[in-house]
């Protein structure tokens, strides 16, 4: 949880000499925006292979999940897809400051999207929809894209660096319409009363409180459960966002989840994680596995998985 969010500091007080090292570094990375895309993804990966040496914590995490979601692996594969996560989260960072220094149209003849109609269709009951994905490297810059054929409103989490918040809400602010901080209710359910579709990224550990569990990849895990609630309460359609980097671009396509929501959190929940697993089949290194997806125990006390090192 971020200590203080951007309502609480103005930009003078962000200017204080504390801040200045973040300040220097926010101006590096606007500068590195406007280098040409393959410079930026080769800069990306070389960026993605010197965290992945020094972040050993990170690179037991992926290890981990790895031996969880796919126990046919061997050291040495689980060993090569950490690296490639690292290199795609590399050039995922890089993408991130795309998004929010340069236009969207200078990347928008590098994207491959033919769904529009499926938003369309969904949005003509007029309870606006709701939009599910994963958490993949480029998720920043293909919501900036996205946002340039379509009016959606994505859920967000606060930053801890409140110069990276800052920076982050203010660019957001001239991609969006609206953004929802992920604890505001309220503002969800009046999007969505405003025809509008509503992004949320579903598949991380937000704790027991606000989860069930159901299987990811054969191993129950919290899930949060609030999405199915939503979609029965006011009737808005549930969409499945896939997206990704290609080899000269981005993709992303909508799809309609069908027979959602049920009656039972525990279905719905599992669901959304078989549409996840889908959705990383194909592009397995440039998902989010350095995130602790198994950390909160089916059982009060039972240890978790990356507690050993």
């Amino acid at each position: 949880m971020a200590d203080k969010s951007t309502k609480d500091l103005t930009l003078k007080q962000l200017l204080a000499p504390k801040y200045w090292f973040t300040w220097i570094v926010m101006g590096i990375t606007y500068l590195i925006s406007f280098l040409p895309w393959q410079a930026k993804q080769t800069l990306g990966k070389y960026l993605g292979l010197l965290v992945y040496k020094l972040a050993r914590k990170r690179r037991h995490i992926c290890d981990v999940n790895f031996k969880i979601c796919y126990p046919e692996m061997n050291a040495q594969e689980r060993e090569s897809l950490t690296k490639a996560h690292f290199i795609s989260a590399g050039k995922g960072l890089l993408e991130t400051f795309d998004a929010w220094y340069q236009p969207a149209s200078k990347l928008l003849p590098r994207v491959e999207f033919d769904s529009q109609y499926v938003v369309d269709k969904a949005l003509e009951a007029g309870r606006g929809c709701i939009l599910i994905s994963g958490h993949f490297s480029p998720l920043d810059l293909c919501g900036t894209l996205i946002a340039s054929h379509l009016d959606l409103h994505p859920i967000y989490k606060r930053q801890n660096s409140p110069v990276f918040n800052w920076v982050m809400e203010h660019q957001r602010k001239k991609v969006y319409s609206k953004t929802i901080e992920r604890s505001d209710m309220r503002e969800v359910l009046k999007s969505l009363k405003q025809n509008k579709p509503v992004w949320y990224a579903v598949d991380q550990d937000y704790g027991r409180k606000h989860s069930v569990f159901a299987p990811f990849f054969g191993r129950k895990c919290a899930t949060i459960s609030h999405i199915g609630r939503i979609a029965k309460m006011t009737k808005a359609p549930v969409l499945l966002l896939d997206y990704g980097r290609t080899k000269t671009g981005y993709t992303y396509r909508f799809s309609e989840v069908p027979d959602y929501p049920t009656d039972d959190d525990v279905i719905n929940a599992t669901i959304i994680n078989q549409l996840m697993e889908k959705a990383i089949e194909n592009k397995k290194e440039q998902y989010l596995w350095s995130h602790r997806r198994f950390k909160t125990p089916v059982n009060h006390g039972d240890p978790s998985p990356y507690d050993t090192m």
